[in-house]
């Protein structure tokens, strides 16, 4: 499959995204970045610092939860995606947005696509991102890097993807939101 960025837009644009609703939620706004290096589109991941609150060392999305200024979770996308990695939202074109995520923490977070020219110059914030991770999208489709894990809780079995790149290991909600644009780009 040639993933370009007509596939993307149109896979994202025409997509229904599930919404998940609840008043004991914590919101919040991811952004899906992408940029495109000579033929290839390429996901943007940041590893989170060891010193920040909550997911040391993880590899998440830039995003986060919904402020009071905040005029919607799109608006919390950009500017976290500011504050972590100094991306202006004038440079983002976002494409739409996918499926929401709930997390066992409570969250709903809200996924929402985006590209950005290459090369960018990353402006990251030390506090929170450690380094900024590239994924190529075509490899979100290996067996090669993704596979899925059983996680157990109590009496209940869950699958859950993971994806493992360049030593990297990407799980939890991100992984989730990951093989969502996948599974959204392979149905185009």
């Amino acid at each position: 499959m040639k993933i370009n960025f007509d596939l993307i837009s149109k896979s994202v644009r025409e997509t229904s995204p599930k919404v998940i609703e609840g008043a004991d939620l914590t919101l919040a706004g991811v952004m899906v970045l992408l940029f495109q290096r000579e033929e290839e589109y390429t996901v943007i991941l940041n590893r989170r610092t060891r010193t920040v609150g909550h997911h040391k060392g993880e590899i998440s999305f830039p995003g986060g939860r919904m402020e009071a200024g905040d005029e919607g979770l799109l608006d919390t996308a950009l500017r976290e995606t500011f504050e972590e990695m100094g991306i202006s939202r004038e440079k983002i074109q976002v494409l739409g947005r996918i499926d929401d995520m709930q997390t066992k923490t409570g969250y709903m977070i809200r996924p929402f696509v985006g590209v950005i020219d290459y090369p960018y110059n990353y402006k990251l914030s030390n506090e929170e991102v450690e380094e900024v991770l590239e994924l190529p999208v075509a490899d979100l489709f290996s067996p090669e890097y993704q596979r899925d894990e059983i996680h157990i809780a109590g009496k209940k079995q869950a699958k859950a993807p993971v994806y493992v790149y360049e030593g990297n290991v990407v799980f939890g909600a991100t992984a989730r939101i990951l093989h969502n644009l996948a599974d959204i780009i392979a149905a185009a």
